[in-house]
C-alpha cells in the first residue's frame, strides 16, 4: 500500500467518531423516554449492548429495537425498516438507529424485543440468546465476531434456550434447520475458548 493510500486511511479513521458506552447508553435513555411517551417499546442492541455484556469493540452508532417508529426528526430511513436519528448528548451528536424491521425477519426482531430484560435504571436490553440469533441473521464480519465472543464467554449464552427461542417463533423443523447453520459457530467458539484457556495456563 502506498504512502498516499495509508494517509487516506489514517484521515478516514480520524474522521470517524466512535461512540463510548456512557454516551451510547445516555442516547438510548433519551430515545427510551420518548418511546415511553408514545406508548412504544425499545431495547438496546448492537455495539452498545456488546459493551454492556463486556465486549468493548468500536461502534459508530447506537442500535435500538423498537415496536414502532417514533415522532422524532429522522436523518435517514433504514432499508430493512426503521429510521436513523441524531441525538444530542453533551456536545456530541450520537447516531441512533431505531430498528423497526419490515422485512422477512420482522417476526424474529419482534420476539427479541418482547423478550428484552430490564436492567438498572429501567434500561432494557436484548438478551444474549437473541443477540446471537440476530447476529447470525446479519452475518456481517463484525456480527460474526460479536457472536463468537458471546458464544465463547462462559455462562453468557444458554444454547438450549437459543433453540427454544427459535422453536417458539419458527416451529421445530425451521428452528433445527437454522441451528445447523449456527453449530459451526458453536464449534469455532469452543476452539477460541480453549485457546484462551491454554494461553492463560501458559503464563
Amino acid at each position: 500500500m502506498s504512502e498516499e493510500e495509508l494517509e487516506k486511511l489514517f484521515k478516514a479513521a480520524l474522521a470517524r467518531q466512535q461512540v463510548g458506552t456512557l454516551e451510547g447508553v445516555e442516547a438510548a435513555e433519551i430515545i427510551s423516554r420518548q418511546a415511553k411517551a408514545e406508548n412504544a417499546e425499545c431495547a438496546i442492541a448492537g455495539g452498545i449492548a456488546m459493551h454492556l455484556y463486556g465486549y468493548h469493540r468500536a461502534t459508530e452508532n447506537v442500535d435500538l429495537l423498537a415496536s414502532k417508529p417514533l415522532n422524532l426528526s429522522s436523518e435517514q430511513q433504514l432499508a430493512f425498516g426503521g429510521n436513523r436519528h441524531s441525538i444530542q448528548v453533551g456536545e456530541k451528536n450520537i447516531p441512533v438507529q431505531l430498528i423497526v424491521r419490515s422485512d422477512v425477519f420482522r417476526v424474529l426482531y419482534e420476539a427479541a424485543l418482547r423478550d428484552a430484560v430490564t436492567l438498572a435504571e429501567n434500561r432494557r436490553i436484548i438478551i444474549p440468546e437473541w443477540m446471537v440469533i440476530l447476529k447470525f441473521l446479519a452475518r456481517r464480519s463484525k456480527d460474526i465476531l460479536d457472536m463468537l465472543w458471546m458464544l465463547k464467554e462462559p455462562g453468557l449464552v444458554n444454547r438450549d434456550r437459543v433453540l427454544q427461542l427459535l422453536e417458539d417463533v419458527l416451529g421445530k423443523p425451521a428452528a433445527h434447520a437454522a441451528l445447523r447453520g449456527l453449530e459451526i459457530y458453536y464449534v469455532q467458539a469452543e476452539v477460541m475458548r480453549s485457546g484462551d484457556e491454554n494461553g492463560r495456563q501458559e503464563r
